[in-house]
């Protein structure tokens, strides 16, 4: 962005997104004090009102990648997050590498009501519990279910590490596509 253009975006240098941070903050403050009417911490409520602003931006950015972007390059890009964001479980992904029916056991104490796992064709389908969206982005209502691509590239990337080989996901159903749980299908 040339800086003609910003100024004229931004208002004399006073970006949205700065003026967006006020009025998060005034929010909060408001959201402090009905809060602390109903006896809850002030601190609590403004991370409360902190944490709702922030999802709400994210579910923004997601609705202008979806136009902005063309859906090979979406796809792509939130595909790479979650690949990034299955790096966090990069230790308990290495634990249970060549054990995919002991990971499975794992995560179904945890994320799915099932699993079909099917070695001779290659196939896996996970089963989510019902529910709501576990991605600690999602703001339900405002985020596009675009951004389960994401969760496809988090499949890939922790199942390829427990396999030990190239895994492909595809969506079966995602709670933010209107289905009461998400499912995934997997080939290696």
């Amino acid at each position: 962005m040339k800086r003609k253009d910003f100024l004229k975006t931004c208002g004399a240098g006073i970006c949205g997104c700065g003026l967006m941070g006020l009025l998060t903050r005034a929010e909060a403050r408001a959201e402090s004090q009905s809060a602390q009417e109903a006896g809850v911490p002030d601190e609590l409520a403004e991370i409360k009102a902190q944490l709702d602003g922030a999802h709400e931006r994210f579910a923004m950015l997601n609705g202008i990648l979806s136009e902005e972007l063309d859906e090979a390059s979406r796809d792509r890009i939130l595909r790479k997050l979650g690949r990034a964001c299955s790096q966090r479980y990069a230790a308990l992904l290495n634990k249970y590498k060549g054990d995919i029916k002991g990971f499975l056991a794992l995560v179904q104490t945890a994320w799915l009501e099932k699993a079909e796992l099917d070695e001779k064709a290659g196939t896996l389908r996970v089963v989510g519990k019902p529910g709501p969206c576990a991605c600690p982005l999602v703001k339900p209502g405002l985020t596009p279910a675009s951004f389960c691509r994401c969760t496809l590239g988090w499949q890939e990337a922790a199942f390829s590490a427990v396999l030990g080989k190239p895994v492909t996901a595809e969506i079966e159903e995602t709670v933010l596509g209107g289905g009461t749980r998400c499912s995934f299908r997997m080939k290696f």
